[in-house]
């Protein structure tokens, strides 16, 4: 079970719905139950150019209720990029956005989950006529969309929902996100010292004026313009004097990534075109000293202030299909082979196709350009390979396979959280597992799987793809390092870069969730308080031998503040713990559930920009070494991640309400490889992001 966060209230500003409630209930009365009389007149919507009909809806109070299988629902959600999972007989109804957030609703129950955080609906969900009605308005401000009345039409507007300013080497990044793609236009000319732009078809209600003086920004002015039907929302990013700006790649259609810089940094990214959309961002975000002559929209960088460059690696092996030296796509020698994946261009993945070769399987990639990879292979009989910079020109799939060899096929293009490099994933289940060639073709590559298992200790290989021969061993560049944490003047929270820095850069506070009057979740036999509370001994065990300082914020069956305290004074007293002895790093334990038992997995939670990159260290070492599914890193405002004051996070390590965790979080293995797994990311974390005072002799790993 998730911890109660923090004050469920969204960063929107809503608009007064007492209008809109009162004309709904005017307009639609009360039906009968069942589906014999439907609401179609009354269905006055207007939404992304056109009216929204509904086929199946009813009246709750005066509100809307939409049934889940209704067409206009689904046309709603079709082009928001959302998906809504309900079968008939379930409790539960569950809406994923495009972005990812989870919305869940329970039959019944008038509090909803929007990514974790809890909220009130106009009614509770019910079931008639063998289908599940949800409060549509309460649904459609959760997926970022708010109604507005327009005469006697309710005007569905897409709002430009967050704002997210973060300092990266020597650069302000923006990241605005909204509920649906975002377009827009440049309104500002190349040589203006304003950036201008202009989000067409989306409104907003963020904070009018933000000062912010960050490297190369000023301020941020958002103002509204258009129509109800037709809104637009205007941006206007105050630079500093012979500022740069560029755009950079973003991890979702629905959000932009602005790069600012002062006079005098070079950045590497895509010049900001005069209109345009995230797909635009295909080049690597860097930053360098100025190159003489170049001016706003820069593309080359020097080393300086960019990621350090490895040390050359000869192969350590060559697989290509011929004895040819190899060469560059010029035709130059390429004898002891450097990193290249910042230097190169996106390589197109153009064409892919499967084949059954009776007693293994062939996967054939077409592949224009070069590029690096980079495969894992998972314990759970898993395998995926990376390729990058690439992008993907054939549709991303996921789909079973009837093959005895490979069960699955997923293709997926993304953006790299570390290193930020447009990337393309294949990722196989196999039926065990089997041993996995690349073997370079004239025009690309094919993954060739064996009718053998693998013998061999190797999980996981690098190298480069260069026309018609294959290298391995060539690491691909690190992350760009991140610059010191800054903070800004204000009194918002919300627009601060990061933290103090640690009295104590040794310790670690290790909160395991819930404890004493607050047994958590139970399911299937087990106590979530007791889960946790075995998982942080394991943990603390491991780093204590590794050379960290440990304090718990429970040892025992326990309430940290006091039996039946309320929620907001037990979860300070946790975040206390570790703020008051200025730890380096706050890691809170918990085991997931959920009202129904489909849902399973691993997630690791973040709030604060700084506690991303220790999210990312430990959730990828998990996904590594656990058989559970992954399900992906979340930026959300628990309580005890938001009021630390240092680096912190909180995974969630299993379902106890699916059987199928439940069965792996009852043994002891499971148990410990969670641990390792955590102590691991918290090494990678700690080598990538060293405190003065670290000792060489501490054990990262």
């Amino acid at each position: 079970m998730k911890p109660l966060p923090g004050k469920a209230g969204s960063p929107m500003r809503r608009r007064s719905l007492l209008t809109l409630a009162l004309t709904l209930g005017l307009a639609l009365g009360l039906c009968l139950p069942g589906r014999a009389q439907t609401l179609l007149p009354a269905n006055n919507f207007w939404f992304g150019g056109t009216q929204l009909a509904f086929e199946h809806a009813q009246s709750r109070y005066g509100q809307l209720a939409v049934a889940t299988d209704d067409g206009g629902l689904g046309r709603f959600l079709a082009k928001l990029g959302a998906v809504l999972s309900y079968q008939p007989g379930q409790n539960s109804i569950v809406v994923t956005s495009s972005d990812r957030r989870v919305v869940s609703f329970t039959l019944g129950d008038p509090h909803f989950s929007v990514a974790g955080v809890e909220q009130m609906a106009a009614f509770a969900p019910f079931a008639s006529g063998g289908v599940a009605y949800v409060p549509f308005l309460d649904l459609a401000r959760a997926l970022y969309v708010d109604p507005v009345q327009d005469g006697a039409t309710v005007v569905l507007q897409p709002q430009l929902a967050s704002l997210e300013v973060r300092p990266q080497n020597r650069m302000t990044l923006v990241t605005l996100r909204g509920a649906s793609p975002l377009r827009f236009k440049r309104l500002s000319g190349p040589g203006d010292e304003d950036l201008l732009l202009a989000f067409l078809g989306t409104a907003s209600t963020l904070q009018a004026q933000r000062d912010i003086s960050a490297a190369g920004l000023k301020s941020v002015t958002i103002r509204v313009d258009g129509t109800a039907r037709n809104p637009t929302t205007v941006v206007d990013f105050s630079t500093a004097s012979g500022g740069v700006r560029v755009l950079g790649p973003s991890d979702s259609p629905n959000a932009i990534t602005l790069a600012f810089a002062a006079a005098g940094v070079a950045l590497g990214g895509t010049p900001i075109p005069p209109a345009g959309n995230a797909a635009l961002a295909t080049a690597p975000l860097l930053a360098g000293d100025q190159v003489a002559g170049t001016g706003p929209g820069v593309t080359a960088v020097t080393a300086t202030g960019a990621a350090p460059p490895a040390p050359t690696l000869p192969p350590y092996g060559d697989q290509s299909a011929n004895d040819n030296p190899a060469t560059t796509s010029s035709g130059a020698p390429l004898e002891s082979p450097t990193p290249t994946a910042y230097g190169l261009a996106p390589a197109t993945i153009g064409a892919l196709d499967t084949q059954s070769t009776g007693d293994g399987f062939n996967v054939n990639l077409s592949i224009t350009g070069d590029v690096t990879y980079e495969w894992h292979r998972l314990p759970d009989n898993r395998w995926y390979v990376d390729f990058k910079p690439a992008t993907l020109a054939v549709p991303a799939q996921d789909r079973p396979l009837e093959d005895p060899s490979v069960l699955s096929l997923r293709v997926k293009p993304f953006i790299g959280p570390n290193d930020r490099l447009a990337t393309v994933r294949i990722a196989l289940t196999l039926a065990s597992p089997r041993t996995i060639g690349l073997i370079p073709t004239s025009d690309g590559l094919t993954i060739a799987v064996g009718g053998q298992d693998d013998t061999s200790d190797q999980k996981v290989g690098m190298g480069e793809l260069l026309p018609g021969r294959l290298y391995t061993g060539i690491v691909p560049l690190p992350p760009v390092e991140a610059a010191p944490e800054q903070s800004m003047p204000g009194p918002d929270e919300s627009w601060k870069f990061g933290s103090s820095v640690p009295t104590n850069p040794r310790l670690i506070v290790i909160d395991p969730g819930h404890g004493g009057s607050d047994t958590g979740a139970e399911h299937n036999g087990l106590v979530e308080k007791d889960l946790n509370l075995d998982f942080a001994k394991r943990l603390r065990a491991i780093l204590l031998a590794r050379g960290w300082q440990v304090k718990m914020t429970r040892d025992d069956d326990v309430d940290v503040f006091g039996p039946n305290a309320s929620a907001h004074d037990e979860l300070q007293a946790r975040c206390d713990v570790a703020n008051k002895a200025g730890a380096r790093m706050f890691v809170s334990v918990h085991s997931n559930s959920f009202t129904t038992s489909e849902l399973s997995g691993t997630t690791t939670y973040y709030y604060k920009a700084n506690s991303y990159a220790l999210a990312d260290a430990v959730h990828a070492r998990l996904t590594a070494v656990l058989p559970t599914k992954d399900d992906g890193i979340r930026k959300d405002n628990f309580y005890v991640i938001h009021h630390s004051t240092m680096p912190a996070i909180l995974v969630e390590t299993a379902f106890l309400s699916n059987p199928g965790d439940a069965a792996l979080l009852k043994t002891t293995a499971f148990r410990q490889r969670v641990a390792e797994g955590i102590a691991d990311g918290i090494g990678d974390y700690a080598s990538a992001n060293p405190q003065p005072s670290d000792s060489s002799t501490m054990d990262g790993n």
